[in-house]
């Protein structure tokens, strides 16, 4: 096939962050066999190119689209990041084209609503304005849905957040559910040892309080006052507008190191392999490809049990705290701290469910699979 992703973000260098699940497809595709264009939708007439791990992504708005799908005529576009905008382009730049437009979070109204709620009040009313367009976006989309148009969930917990805004407007035939690919092969699993356990990882974009870093930054305070404090390290990276504010309490503490940048996915692999523990809590997600991407390399993620959280992991796999609950994050480290065993089984486990159910071996043929479809009409 000749799939064309269009995508709201796309990793650049110095950027890498913006979206990279969308570039493991991309590899996954092409290895799989298949012709992959990348195109992001921009406003400016002047299209431009960048490359990412020899990947070119095109920069453009709608005419440079209709021009590219025009050129190089793709059977099927896969679209990551679909908005009211995203989808005027579509319809004006590449109208017979069938289309399947994953929904990741941002994309279902309730997702928004949620993550405006827990926004600075500085930034709620924009928030609120958007949400607005998107819900008046999607009304128009479902009352007439088209037919060259499909949707895919990652996750039954993405549905379900759909549902409180659409209700019966959703009806199976407009979707999907496929949950993200993990690439097993570049998050390999080496089997951990059990003083791994001291060593805790943290990285996370540092943009938005529904990551929840607050929650870790009080989970590490409570953990210095244990007698082990010493023999605990934890490693912290990532950026974003709200670090310097979320992080000022752990700046003086010897066995925290943070580093304020982001990491290519090969080096995320890399402190994956220096640590036993991922601490990922959250209080909005609809699946959680980070916290995956841990596991499948044999870390035991420490979470909270939200809705998205227990459809991809349990106690057999992962360390759960209740929401918005710091000091159960704790606790959920220090039993394991206590219980080496526990620790080494959960690690085990964790990096066999990604390999049994989210790999790409798994995923990525499913994904094909609905991509053809389309492509054969």
């Amino acid at each position: 096939m000749r799939i064309l992703v269009v995508t709201r973000s796309y990793p650049a260098p110095g950027d890498l962050y913006k979206y990279p699940f969308v570039h493991r497809r991309v590899l996954a595709y092409r290895e799989a066999g298949h012709d992959v264009a990348v195109f992001q939708p921009g406003p400016k007439a002047k299209a431009s190119d960048h490359e990412y791990e020899g990947v070119a992504c095109r920069t453009g708005d709608g005419a440079e689209l209709q021009r590219f799908c025009e050129e190089w005529r793709p059977d099927v576009i896969a679209c990551h990041g679909f908005s009211e905008t995203m989808w005027e382009l579509l319809r004006r730049g590449a109208s017979a084209i069938p289309v399947r437009a994953w929904l990741h979070g941002s994309e279902i109204p309730d997702f928004m609503r949620q993550k405006a709620l827990v926004a600075p009040q500085s930034e709620r009313e924009a928030a609120l304005d958007a949400l607005n367009v998107r819900c008046n976006f999607w009304d128009r989309l479902l009352d007439d849905f088209p037919e060259r148009l499909k949707l895919v969930f990652v996750s039954q917990t993405s549905v379900e957040l759909a549902r409180r805004d659409w209700g019966e407007k959703l009806v199976p035939s407009h979707y999907a559910v496929i949950a993200n690919p993990v690439d097993v092969e570049l998050f390999e699993y080496r089997p951990k040892a059990a003083e791994d356990r001291f060593r805790m990882l943290l990285i996370r974009p540092f943009d938005s309080h529904t990551y929840a870093n607050d929650m870790a930054v009080e989970a590490i305070r409570r953990l210095q006052k244990g007698d082990g404090a010493h023999r605990l390290s934890f490693t912290i990276v990532g950026d974003g507008p709200l670090f310097e504010d979320v992080l000022r309490p752990l700046k003086d503490l010897a066995n925290v190191s943070i580093s304020r940048r982001f990491l290519t996915q090969q080096e995320i692999a890399e402190e994956h392999r220096r640590h036993g523990v991922f601490l990922v809590p959250t209080r909005l997600d609809t699946q959680g490809v980070s916290r995956d991407e841990a596991m499948a390399s044999g870390l035991v993620p420490v979470t909270n049990a939200i809705a998205a959280v227990l459809e991809f992991t349990d106690e057999s796999c992962a360390a759960l705290a209740r929401p918005d609950d710091a000091q159960g994050l704790a606790d959920a480290i220090l039993e394991m701290l206590e219980k080496p065993q526990l620790f080494l089984e959960r690690s085990k486990a964790a990096a066999e469910r990604i390999r049994s159910e989210r790999s790409n071996q798994i995923v990525i043929p499913r994904e094909l699979e609905l991509l053809e479809e389309a492509a054969n009409g």
